[in-house]
């Protein structure tokens, strides 16, 4: 019998480990998904990079697009080769999904169908890949070079920070760079890819309270200051109040049951507000940010009729969602779930709601399949952020902001459980 005095992360199941032998499978460990992995979150990390160079950087963007939806593919076909058949499947239906929503754009619209637009939703291909690292048992493998990629990102993030403020790169022709003088006080400041920041900060922190090590205090302290420049103040909030509440509960499979029934709350209010939106909380602000969304939530209430089944679509194009609208600063991704509805109809908000419910929810199933608690503990606080974050601003819709994480989330779903048992701590 278990000790019931026992924290509940010493209660651990693991799952054996197995060396599978079929194509691509070197030594049991699952090298070449885990090569493919990386590769496809390293090149969506560079077309980020890209936009810093400009016009010279599409080239890169390009590349790093072509790239990663040949390998997620190659990833799809070797599930399929392995009898993954549902994998497989999901991989192509994510890629499909990319140009579907491009067209319904385009009907919506009138705008000539464009392909352009959907690099930064490449994310939405990698549940194959990821399906791939957990059947090899190389997915903490993965997660630990994921790492590694966060805290460079952060070093990368500070540097180009300060390069913007400093007047070495000019803001104007970058599109990631957000110009925002005369918004609270915040001046240039760089956008930032918040599922990296996110997941730094929770694997150090839950590294630091597990075991201290001047390392990830370090570590901590550096993902500390890329918030500091980030000038985001919900997202740094909603991290900073989840890290505080984890140190100070230390029970994640708690924190994460009550922060999807806050993020269910939060949604039902975001959908009230397509009834009256007159409830708009950001009618309490005065800045430049809450005045567009107070505008973009009377837009989206006004519409929402047209959309509500198919969704509006994906926008492409300098003028975003302006021949829908007639409204050139309208971003249905700053209006929550209520700019999920609007872009991707009811079944994209369904989709998106059980998306959430697996991060939130996530803890237990990474045990189960043999991973340490600091893993699991890092990827549920990570789901917990980004799910609450959505409820303003949706996480993991787009490829910097988590459609990779999402990916990983349904991947770790389609796990079979019935080889579950209790061997050795990994």
């Amino acid at each position: 019998m278990a000790n019931a005095s026992a924290p509940y992360y010493a209660m651990r199941p693991q799952a054996v480990a197995t060396r599978p032998n079929s194509l691509f499978a070197v030594g049991g460990l699952g090298a070449a998904y885990l090569t493919f992995a990386a590769l496809c979150t390293s090149l969506i990390f560079y077309g980020f990079v890209a936009d810093l160079l400009g016009a010279a950087g599409e080239t890169i963007r390009l590349s790093a697009i072509v790239a990663t939806a040949i390998l997620t593919l190659t990833g799809g076909a070797i599930c399929l080769w392995r009898g993954k058949i549902f994998a497989a499947g999901l991989t192509l239906a994510g890629l499909f999904s990319i140009f579907l929503f491009l067209f319904v754009f385009s009907m919506n619209s009138g705008v000539p169908f464009t392909v352009n637009s959907g690099g930064e939703y490449i994310g939405l291909t990698f549940v194959g890949l990821f399906a791939l690292t957990f059947q090899d048992r190389s997915f903490g493998r993965l997660m630990r070079w994921f790492y590694i990629l966060c805290c460079g990102y952060a070093v990368f993030y500070l540097m180009a920070s300060g390069a913007i403020r400093l007047g070495i790169i000019d803001t104007g022709g970058i599109t990631r760079a957000i110009a925002s003088a005369d918004d609270a006080g915040r001046g240039d400041r760089l956008h930032a890819a918040a599922l990296l920041l996110v997941f730094g900060t929770a694997y150090s922190v839950v590294q630091m309270r597990l075991r201290f090590a001047v390392p990830y205090l370090l570590a901590a302290g550096l993902f500390a200051i890329a918030w500091w420049v980030t000038e985001s103040r919900a997202i740094t909030t909603v991290t900073f109040l989840v890290m505080v509440g984890y140190v100070a509960l230390r029970n994640v499979p708690l924190m994460g049951r009550a922060a999807f029934l806050a993020y269910l709350a939060g949604t039902l209010f975001s959908i009230l507000l397509l009834i009256d939106p007159s409830l708009n909380p950001f009618l309490y602000f005065g800045d430049q940010s809450a005045s567009i969304r107070v505008n973009s939530v009377d837009i989206a209430s006004q519409s929402m009729q047209y959309y509500w089944l198919t969704g509006a679509g994906i926008s492409f194009g300098v003028e975003n969602y302006r021949p829908l609208t007639g409204i050139t600063y309208f971003f249905p991704g700053d209006i929550g779930m209520m700019g999920i509805f609007y872009m991707y109809g009811v079944a994209g908000l369904m989709i998106y709601m059980f998306i959430s419910y697996l991060g939130c929810h996530s803890y237990w199933p990474v045990l189960k399949l043999g991973y340490s608690a600091v893993l699991a503990e890092a990827v549920t606080l990570t789901a917990i952020v980004l799910a609450l974050y959505s409820l303003q601003a949706p996480q993991y819709n787009g490829g910097s902001s988590g459609s990779i994480f999402a990916m990983m989330l349904i991947a770790l779903a389609l796990q079979p459980r019935q080889a579950q048992a209790i061997p050795r701590p990994r």
